[in-house]
């Protein structure tokens, strides 16, 4: 893939000064939490996207995407927050670094990452694409400072999101698991699952745009449950610190109880997973799964039938230990814990079964952990 990026780029423009490497992520437990200050456990994966770049004189952002065999040309001045199309991720992280006035770049890029799937390739875009330009004019900005750029970047397209992708992307080891505290931002690493057991993402082909769906809603209801509990318990600062109690004594409104239940007890499963890594206790992580996606399914309500089917579904599989629905919802990806491999006569079945009964194609992903971001310089 490297070498063909590289390719198009010596074919449409002048020589290469970076290439960069950015992975999606899979999270393997921890689903809203990052927005409502709590704790994730995701994991960069060995699927990314790559990115070539180079200079021209013209004061314009000229970008090839490799992938849709599509071609955009932007003037760098004068440029405005964008919510649509696929250069507003370069034009939104321009803006975010304030470069909005610079010498022109070529990019090409492209890569392996589904798209619409909830495994970040919108994140890995612009963490790629501000890792490159961090390289390209020397500013030294350290890896939190790409994270939060990134961010930006990202909420300048209309969704109100959290921080975990980011930084799992920039922050990803190979062969590691990252435990991501939101409350202060730390990262600890802990090891992945041996060999005999892998992960899969089940890809239910429904593309899910978060801007239009009901994630911006969700975070402003525990926003409000928490302005809510507050008033009556001032030490809280966060849902971090909400109780049980204070969910049922405070809240009376009951689609804002199931929210905050849901926050409380998926940081919980977050810090029993922490626990099933070091212990290498890996057989009790299946049902942790799926607790998370009864929760995310019932309490917090982001998943869709069709999910709900596949998480269903993929239980008549011995070698599936667990499945969940996972990233922001409303269609994407299922993660699954799987002891060995999975055959394909079992995939087939499966993948037929689903466009029988839902009416999607399914992909399926064997992921494992890779490193976060990477710069060559050529």
């Amino acid at each position: 893939m490297k070498n063909k990026i590289l390719e198009h780029f010596q074919t449409r423009f002048d020589s290469p000064k970076f290439l960069v490497k950015a992975p999606g992520r899979a999270n393997i437990i921890g689903e809203h939490t990052d927005y409502n200050h709590g704790l994730a456990l995701p994991f960069a994966i060995d699927q990314h996207i790559v990115m070539v770049f180079g200079e021209n004189s013209l004061g314009r952002l000229r970008i090839f995407a490799a992938d849709i065999d599509a071609y955009e040309e932007i003037e760098i001045t004068n440029l405005a927050y964008q919510s649509e199309g696929w250069t507003r991720y370069f034009i939104n992280s321009l803006l975010a670094a304030e470069l909005n006035d610079c010498n022109g770049m070529d990019i090409v890029f492209g890569g392996n990452l589904p798209q619409g799937a909830g495994i970040s390739s919108s994140s890995a875009i612009a963490c790629g694409f501000l890792t490159g330009i961090n390289a390209f004019y020397n500013l030294d900005h350290n890896s939190d400072k790409v994270i939060d750029l990134a961010s930006q970047a990202e909420n300048g397209i209309g969704l109100n999101g959290g921080i975990m992708d980011q930084t799992c992307i920039v922050k990803g080891r190979k062969d590691k698991a990252l435990r991501i505290d939101f409350r202060d931002t730390s990262v600890k690493h802990f090891e992945m699952p041996d060999n005999r057991f892998s992960f899969y993402l089940f890809n239910s082909g429904q593309k899910h745009d978060l801007v239009e769906t009901g994630y911006n809603q969700r975070r402003a209801t525990c926003e409000q449950a928490l302005k809510t509990i507050q008033s009556i318990r001032p030490r809280v600062k966060t849902l971090r610190d909400v109780t049980l109690e204070d969910i049922n004594t405070i809240l009376k409104d009951h689609v804002a109880q199931r929210r905050c239940l849901h926050v409380l007890e998926e940081n919980l499963r977050v810090e029993s997973t922490c626990q099933v890594l070091l212990k290498k206790d890996y057989h009790t992580l299946g049902a942790i799964l799926l607790e998370s996606h009864k929760s995310l399914s019932k309490l917090y309500e982001i998943s869709t039938p069709e999910i709900d089917y596949l998480v269903e579904r993929s239980q008549q599989i011995p070698a599936i230990l667990g499945s969940r629905i996972m990233g922001g919802g409303f269609g994407g990806c299922t993660i699954n814990f799987v002891k060995g491999e999975l055959h394909p006569e079992e995939l087939e079945r499966l993948k037929q079964d689903y466009e029988e009964k839902c009416g999607f194609e399914l992909q399926i992903h064997k992921v494992s952990a890779g490193d976060g971001v990477r710069v060559l310089e050529l």
